[in-house]
């Protein structure tokens, strides 16, 4: 019952935002009264908390697995594009409510949350850094700018991303990847042999929308 609590909070948030949503609505989208979602939840706002840290333990497994499988920074890189791609397809929701919502949250949870969003960067901007130092990242771009660039890309899948949609999601994700990964490397080059998105190291974490991949953008 709680996941399908969250998932109607998910859906009442993206649609009427946090703040016009009231507990009545969530109770009566998941046909339970007031006391009954109470039993449940404690207050709102854990509902909000709740979708936050389920995509962050989600993100941070799958991109754990993704950058671990890789033997160095390109393929690492190219991991990261994939699994992050994947996850903002999977939680599409979530991100909405993360992108729109963050602000509020309590001060406490609010600081925590944005501790977390800024290990997101510093993950994606070591990987760049050890790629530079061994000559595989090219060395006349600003690493930090190249990371908030490279997650500026993939983060906006939430805004124009629809399931179904006339593009594949995988070629949507090869572009990434082209993009991402070719327009960094030293020399210009352009990576080989992109795995198709079945073969994500981690793709196998949970999501939300397991079919997903045999739909359209």
């Amino acid at each position: 019952m709680k996941e399908e609590i969250l998932g109607a909070a998910i859906r009442l948030f993206t649609r009427k935002g946090y703040v016009n949503t009231s507990m009545d609505d969530i109770a009566e989208a998941v046909g339970l009264t007031k006391g009954g979602l109470y039993h449940y939840v404690g207050k709102k706002e854990d509902l909000l908390t709740d979708i936050h840290d389920e995509f962050f333990d989600a993100f941070f497994a799958r991109m754990s697995a993704a950058v671990e499988s890789a033997a160095n920074p390109q393929d690492k890189l190219r991991n990261w594009v994939r699994a992050h791609a994947t996850i903002m397809r999977d939680y599409q929701g979530h991100i909405k409510v993360f992108f729109t919502e963050i602000d509020q949250l309590p001060e406490d949870t609010l600081k925590r949350m944005v501790e977390r969003r800024d290990r997101v960067q510093e993950m994606l901007a070591e990987i760049l850094a050890a790629g530079a130092e061994k000559g595989e990242i090219r060395g006349d771009v600003n690493l930090k700018i190249a990371s908030f660039l490279i997650l500026g890309m993939i983060n906006w899948l939430y805004i124009w991303y629809r399931p179904k949609g006339k593009l594949a999601m995988e070629e949507i994700i090869d572009n990434m990847v082209k993009i991402a990964a070719g327009g960094i490397a030293a020399g210009g080059k352009q990576p080989k042999g992109d795995m198709l998105d079945g073969g994500i190291p981690g793709a196998q974490a949970p999501h939300v929308l397991d079919d997903a991949l045999d739909q359209k953008v």
